[in-house]
């Protein structure tokens, strides 16, 4: 339901801005057409807001698929301190190193699946968002081997497992592991409940 709310919004103000150029190359009055995009665009905003704040998290089990149409993804163990000192640079005092090991696989009938930007972060209660570490990755490549990256292409009921490290604040409360998918533009549709996955502390 609210994808179509999406599409419905976004496929109407394209053509509403036509008509604009339309009328204003023909010196017609652009009032109407304005009130009714500006409207279309207030409602659909004050709708977003809505949602954003009702909004949550809901943790699921390891091992639990996430999935975006056929393809999933899904944490399967979690590695912090102090299983990580054997395979890791040691940090700072105020930081951890986390290393997830991450399965996807293709849920599709009939055709391989390659995600459209896929993605995995890790956040706190208190709003930190942090991207997986360049450089906890390639120390980790260099005793466990290359990782494929989450975006490969799997081919059907196909499955690949990889590692990817992530540098944390010690001092992080309430850490989940965030799965997505998509392009920036999803950011547009209205915000949903999103299942995350517990980091043990």
């Amino acid at each position: 339901m609210t994808t179509i709310l999406f599409l419905l919004t976004f496929l109407t103000l394209p053509v509403l801005l036509v008509r604009l150029i339309i009328k204003a190359i023909k010196r017609k009055p652009l009032k109407s057409t304005l009130k009714i995009m500006g409207l279309i665009a207030g409602v659909y905003l004050l709708l977003w807001t809505g949602f954003y704040f009702a909004s949550g998290y809901t943790t699921i089990p390891l091992g639990t698929d996430v999935c975006f149409d056929d393809w999933c993804a899904t944490v399967t163990k979690i590695d912090n301190e102090p299983v990580v000192k054997a395979k890791l640079p040691a940090l700072p005092a105020d930081s951890t190193w986390v290393i997830l090991h991450i399965k996807m696989s293709n849920h599709a009938r009939g055709i391989a699946q390659k995600p459209s930007e896929p993605r995995v972060h890790l956040i706190d209660a208190q709003g930190g968002y942090w991207p997986y570490s360049a450089i906890g990755q390639q120390a980790l490549e260099k005793t466990e081997g290359p990782q494929p990256g989450i975006d490969n292409k799997l081919e059907l009921h196909q499955s690949m497992e990889t590692q990817l490290v992530f540098a944390i604040p010690a001092t992080a409360k309430e850490v989940k592991v965030l799965i997505e998918e998509g392009p920036a533009s999803t950011k547009l549709l209205l915000p949903d409940d999103r299942e995350v996955f517990s980091v043990p502390q």
